[in-house]
């Protein structure tokens, strides 16, 4: 084989990578990936519908289900790029239109606004009540212009997600 064909089996734009060095190649492989896929794309087109559909007294919700390791955070991880939180040196404001957290372990309401607080990049305050951490919640979603949360790992149960199976509504 000559040497102008010893790549031919890859891709054009996949050849300069085969000629890095070992670690430089290996470090290539393993860098995070989007495949894309129709049930995937279906998701990030209605999160996209749902982020920009009018405020309303009723808005609505969609439940994303499906068994561990089927890429659910990596959907959020994607639609988080291009919906993250931008300064505006303008108006010396921050906005945060999707708020992205990870529900605590135990279902307690002090533990989830905590939680929901950090994700907005608030300082928690020990032993304010609940109501009080409810109302900054309000507030300062108020304020970074809030239009969405994404609440990942919601654990409801082994028994509840096997018949649920990777269904979403």
């Amino acid at each position: 084989m000559s040497s102008g064909d010893e790549l031919a089996h890859l891709l054009p734009a996949h050849r300069p990578y085969a000629r890095l060095a070992a670690a430089e190649r290996v470090d290539w492989v393993r860098q995070e990936r989007w495949i894309q896929y129709t049930r995937a794309e279906h998701v990030l087109a209605r999160w996209g519908e749902l982020l920009a559909y009018p405020p309303h007294d009723r808005m609505p919700a969609m439940l994303l289900i499906g068994v561990s390791g089927m890429g659910k955070t990596h959907l959020v991880k994607r639609f988080l790029r291009g919906h993250g939180s931008r300064f505006d040196p303008r108006r010396g404001a921050t906005t945060q239109p999707v708020v992205n957290m990870q529900m605590p372990p135990r279902p307690h309401e002090r533990d989830f606004y905590e939680e929901l607080l950090g994700a907005m990049g608030a300082a928690v305050p020990a032993k304010l009540s609940v109501s009080h951490l409810r109302a900054r919640v309000r507030v300062l979603a108020r304020q970074l212009g809030v239009r969405m949360f994404l609440i990942d790992d919601i654990n409801w149960g082994a028994r509840a997600a096997r018949s649920a199976s990777s269904a979403f509504c």
